[in-house]
């Protein structure tokens, strides 16, 4: 009698490993056999995260080619709009995936939510001009970069910013990505700039440069959002890519590892 049930035991084990095997197989016959080509607009904040993003998504879909262009979300918008291809819209601001649906260059039923952008001041290492707030932009005596105010997602929010706090700067240099600020800081061109929280924490970033935070009444927090376009010549291989920023674990620690906060 105990033979038979330790031999029924084993039967059952044997078929549930058969079957967890059948399973295994069968979900990566399903992420083997998507297969496509697919351009993402993105930010040109997320060119760390972004980077990672497709490299892990390419190791559950490596049929799926993701080619990533970035730059400014405001620049991103334009060449979407004006060349009318694209698969995938993820700019920094959900201002830019607003104006794309308002001009039907993007699904609405796959437009979601994934993160935030929050903008600070960074300034030179041991703050040698005492710069506490944005109030301090506005001094003669420091020489300040910003993203243009009609281009990139940091421009825009930058000016709501300083609008916001009454405050006027005459920036000695503007930028089309939010990246090119953080280069004319480090090389000592500019005393100050506003760029996003997130690319504080980059390893490239670390003790180049201190951080002032922004008070929540001053500052412009935005919403970063990602959805297929309506131009998209591959819309399940541009959906897989939505829902794997959007739902998969391992897309979540990715960008967790790069500073940014999940909604």
């Amino acid at each position: 009698m105990k033979n038979k049930t330790l031999f029924a035991i084993a039967i059952i084990v044997l078929i549930m490993a058969i079957l967890c095997m059948s399973f295994t197989s069968a979900s990566d016959s399903v992420n083997k056999d998507k297969s496509g080509s697919i351009i993402v607009y993105a930010g040109a904040g997320f060119s760390e995260l972004g980077d990672d993003l497709v490299k892990t998504f390419n190791e559950k879909y490596p049929n799926i080619e993701v080619n990533m262009r970035y730059g400014g979300s405001g620049e991103l918008f334009t060449t979407m709009e004006t060349q009318k291809k694209g698969d995938v819209f993820f700019p920094a601001a959900y201002k830019y995936m607003g104006d794309a649906i308002e001009n039907g260059y993007v699904k609405n039923d796959t437009v979601k939510n994934v993160t935030k952008n929050i903008p600070v001041i960074i300034v030179q290492p041991g703050n040698p001009k005492n710069i506490t707030g944005v109030e301090d932009l506005a001094r003669d005596d420091v020489k300040v970069g910003l993203g243009e105010s009609k281009g990139p997602a940091i421009g825009k929010s930058s000016q709501e910013i300083l609008n916001k706090s009454n405050v006027t700067v005459n920036p000695i240099v503007t930028t089309t990505t939010v990246n090119q600020l953080v280069t004319y800081l480090i090389s000592g061109e500019i005393d100050a700039t506003i760029i996003w929280k997130a690319m504080t924490s980059w390893a490239d970033n670390q003790g180049k440069f201190d951080v002032i935070e922004i008070p929540d009444n001053q500052n412009k927090i935005s919403t970063i959002p990602i959805a297929v376009t309506t131009f998209t010549e591959d819309s399940d291989s541009a959906q897989t890519f939505v829902n794997f920023v959007t739902e998969d674990d391992d897309a979540h620690k990715l960008f967790e590892k790069w500073g940014y906060e999940l909604l």
